[in-house]
Parts: C-alpha cells; structure tokens; sequence
C-alpha cells in the first residue's frame, strides 16, 4: 500500500438507505466517524433507533433514524423529508437498500417477485435520487450520489437473474441521472460490489454449509479465497469507495461504477 487518507465530513449531512446491517451499516458508520450528521433507514422503527443511538456516539455530527420502506413511493418520500426536516439540507444520498428476490431463475420468477425487487433494487434508487436532486437543486447545493450496484448487474449469465437484472438497472440509472444532474453540479456515481460479509451471504453460506456437511467459516473462506485479492470484502471496504466518491478528491469523477470486488469483476 502507499499512502493514507483520511476524511472529513464535518457539516455534510447525509441519508444512507437500508442501513441498519452489513454494508449499508458500515458506510453509515464511517460516515458518521468522519463527522457527517447521518440518517440511517430501515423498515424496523426499532432496528433504526438502535443503530442511530449506536452510531451517534462515534462523531461529532448527529445520527438519527428514519424508519421507511423505501419500496413505498409515500414511505420514502416521507423519510427524506424527515430527514431534510432534521438537518435542514442533504448533501448526499446513498441508495444502498437491496432485496434478494424469492426467485432468481428468470424462468421461475413471478411477476409479483419482479415487481417486489424491482421497487426495492432500481425505482426506489431512482425516486430517492429524485427528491434529493430536487431539495439540492432547489437549494443550490453541488451534492453527491451514491447508488450501489453489484458485480451481477455487469454479468450476461448466473444463476443470479432477477437479482442482476435489478443491478443492470442501477448501471443504467447511475449514467443517466450522471449525464441529467451534472449541469447542476450534482455528481451521480455508484459502488459495485462481489462476495461481501452480510447477513444475506452468510445466510447462503449456511445452506451451501448444510448440503455440504461443511461449516458457514468454511464456505465463506472458499468463497473469499475465489477472489484474485483472497478474501471476502468487508463492509468498511465499500464504505471507503463511497467516502471517496462523496469527497472533494473526486470532485471530478460522475457516472462512475467503482467496483469493489477484489478482482471479482474480473471474471
């Protein structure tokens, strides 16, 4: 490695959506530790008092939680005028809230599934990016967007199809809204990711274990040790790709998918 960056996000206010676990909760923690106010989502109102009151000891700027499903049109619309409401303007807005399908076989998925996922994985990307491109543009505020994609949306086959469909979808929206916002100083960009410690990976991780008469540490190693770097990303390395896009030192980077995978892409 050479060189060390910190950040500093005192005075920058910022919505992190589904980040009460795994990613979305590390890319609010270092938020919050750089000194951003942040405001965590989830659906669970208790879930995001916990995580907010967690993490509001870790800054100096304020953490609240803003309890939405942000597949509801209303809900969302809501949870970020709360959070405008509290910090009185967003300076950035990561989309990060994701579903897993119940069915990823593009064969066997119902349309119900498809519309389920969809409203999670791309719409609520695209009507967040909306209101908060709307509240900044309105204000005169040069923010920032982050939408997080994966690994599966740059990929042609798998047994990932709804699912990579949903982040084919987030590619798609993060050029667009790039080209669309930048003539008001607004940078859109996204993360990327692969193989990442969560809850859903450990949770396929414990039904590979069981039809293998394997343990969940061993999968997860295998499936660490398939990545060029060899090893599983942790939350705290999407965080990192998402301060840097939401930094001054990017300040001229916009419609940018940063894939943090490892080397996972490469395949």
């Amino acid at each position: 490695m050479t060189g060390k960056t910190s950040y500093d996000f005192g005075g920058e206010t910022a919505f992190v959506t589904g980040s009460t676990d795994g990613i979305g909760r590390g890319i609010a923690t270092a938020l919050a530790v750089a000194g951003a106010d942040v405001a965590v989502n989830a659906r669970s109102s208790g879930d995001v008092e916990t995580t907010a009151e967690a993490l509001d000891a870790r800054g100096e700027g304020t953490v609240i939680g803003v309890a939405a499903d942000v597949g509801d049109p209303d809900e969302l619309r809501s949870a970020i005028e709360t959070a405008i409401d509290a910090f009185g303007s967003l300076t950035l807005l990561v989309n990060n809230a994701a579903r897993w399908p119940e069915e990823n076989s593009m064969v066997e998925a119902s349309l119900d599934d498809w519309d389920r996922t969809m409203a999670v994985n791309a719409r609520a990307q695209f009507h967040a990016t909306k209101l908060v491109a709307r509240h900044m543009i309105d204000e005169g505020i040069e923010g920032c967007i982050v939408n997080h994609s994966s690994q599966t949306g740059d990929r042609r086959a798998g047994d990932r199809g709804l699912y990579g469909v949903s982040k084919t979808t987030v590619n798609g929206l993060t050029w667009r809204l790039a080209n669309d916002l930048a003539p008001h100083g607004i940078r859109v960009n996204a993360v990327s990711t692969d193989v990442t410690e969560s809850r859903q990976l450990r949770y396929e991780a414990e039904i590979e274990a069981r039809e293998r008469r394997a343990t969940t540490a061993e999968v997860l190693d295998e499936w660490g040790g398939a990545r060029p770097l060899g090893r599983l990303g942790h939350p705290e390395d999407i965080a990192d790709g998402v301060l840097f896009l939401a930094s001054d030192k990017a300040e001229y980077v916009t419609g940018t998918v940063l894939r943090i995978s490892g080397g996972g892409n490469l395949e």
